[in-house]
């Protein structure tokens, strides 16, 4: 939860004889989620206050067939929480959601997995969860360069640099020189490409359509 910037820890049921001094432990740089954490006697009154309830679920089950991933939901639940309260509800480790449990949920999560051992332990299930959360929340920003994107007329001025270096080397003919060329913008069209990378990608155009000028040194005579 603190990795994710969660910190609204409610427990439902909480077992008598739970050692606090472990959780303390585990928790470590995260102690304040534990002490600051909430407890109900049941799982209806620790959601009471909330009106988008997600239950994670990996049972089938007549109660568990509309399910969507973390992924799916996530956005929905950035835009709830704008003005609610909202649940992620997970079960225990052995057990996970019971039907019962199932009733107080509004929606409910299916993290995909493999069919050949579909179960996620309890801590994986809340960091996937909190993960996708934290992604559409829009507070991650991948770091960038620092370069401004080549803009349309550098585009263009490095495809002609292309195109006439390509025909200097034989690579394409004039007549199919159209359907090449709209290959290569749809190579280049797939990713980010800088002002940088557009002036190294038209270098590399120059030099070839020079050396095609001069000829390989190997065919001199």
């Amino acid at each position: 939860m603190m990795n994710m910037g969660l910190s609204d820890l409610v427990i439902a049921a909480p077992l008598p004889d739970f050692n606090d001094f472990d959780a303390i432990k585990w928790s470590y740089s995260a102690r304040s989620i534990w002490e600051s954490r909430r407890e109900f006697p049941t799982l209806k009154e620790a959601v009471a206050d909330c009106s988008l309830v997600a239950g994670t679920s990996v049972r089938e089950g007549l109660y568990r067939k509309h399910t969507r991933t973390p992924r799916e939901w996530a956005p929905t639940f950035i835009e709830t929480a704008q003005n609610s309260k909202v649940a992620l509800v997970f079960g225990t480790e052995n057990n996970g959601l019971s039907n019962e449990d199932l009733a107080y949920c509004t929606d409910l999560i299916r993290i995909p997995s493999t069919d050949a051992y579909p179960s996620l332990n309890l801590s994986h299930a809340v960091m996937v969860c909190a993960y996708e959360i934290y992604l559409a929340s829009g507070t991650h920003f991948p770091s960038t360069e620092g370069v401004p994107d080549a803009t349309s007329d550098m585009r263009e001025r490095m495809y002609d640099m292309w195109e006439e270096a390509l025909l200097k080397i034989g690579f394409m003919e004039e007549e199919k020189s159209q359907h090449m060329m709209m290959a290569l913008r749809r190579i280049f069209a797939r990713g980010k490409l800088t002002d940088v990378d557009a002036r190294i990608l038209m270098g590399i155009a120059r030099q070839t359509r020079w050396y095609a000028d001069q000829g390989s040194p190997h065919h001199k005579d």
